[in-house]
């Protein structure tokens, strides 16, 4: 099977995933699907939609009585139900499918950002994750090899816009405990558009300012999974 229009792609992907691309056909959309990165993209973006669909819609068994009659026209002696139904159906139940997934507005893909705050040393000090899903923002952080500081100090975190002051996001945690914080939406496109945290050395309770009073000890760009 040769690449095609963007238009087809999206189609054929759209018919694997609902099922109604079937034998031969199946066979080789499946191996260009391993070739090409694109049309995986393709599959996973139907899978999500389909699966917003399923989510939207609450299950429910027709009646008996519908069953029994569809099988009775489906048996009937002489009439070409048998033939022609399921064929017909199908292809009309992908097209409909397909034209309502077309304008059927997409449930927002969960955002997950991760990254690893080291010492000079290379050693993990803390893993943070920030994650946006069902309306939910947060920030946690799990403290691995990190003692308590002395004196009384504390390490904060920071959020570092590409322009403008830092934004406090909590003190840290030391070894095996963990925090987590609500992210606002303001802070949650920061983090979108900048990817980088810091770590002070602040008071203990954290900076008396509102910014970093402290040296910035470490610093880390996230990633997106």
């Amino acid at each position: 099977m040769k690449a095609d229009r963007h238009e087809r792609n999206h189609a054929l992907a759209a018919e694997y995933v609902l099922g109604t691309l079937t034998g031969a056909a199946r066979r080789r959309f499946e191996t260009w699907m391993l070739e090409s990165p694109r049309v995986r993209r393709q599959v996973w973006y139907w899978e999500r939609r389909f699966q917003a669909l399923n989510g939207a819609s609450p299950e429910r068994r027709p009646p008996a009585v519908v069953w029994r009659k569809v099988r009775g026209r489906i048996d009937r002696p002489g009439s070409g139900a048998r033939n022609l139904w399921w064929p017909v159906g199908g292809l009309l139940a992908a097209s409909l499918v397909i034209t309502v997934m077309l304008f059927w507005p997409a449930a927002p893909a969960p955002q997950r950002f991760v990254g690893v705050i080291q010492n000079s040393q290379a050693e993990p000090l803390w893993v943070l994750e920030a994650r946006s899903e069902d309306g939910r923002r947060y920030l946690s952080a799990q403290g691995v090899q990190v003692d308590a500081p002395a004196d009384g100090k504390a390490f904060e975190l920071w959020l570092l816009p590409r322009s403008g002051a830092a934004i406090s996001m909590g003190l840290l945690p030391t070894a095996d405990e963990e925090q987590a914080a609500a992210l606002t939406e303001e802070q949650l496109q920061v983090l979108r558009r900048s990817r980088t945290l810091a770590v002070s050395l602040e008071p203990a309770g954290g900076s008396p300012t509102g910014q970093p009073t402290g040296p910035v000890l470490y610093q880390v760009r996230m990633v997106t999974l």
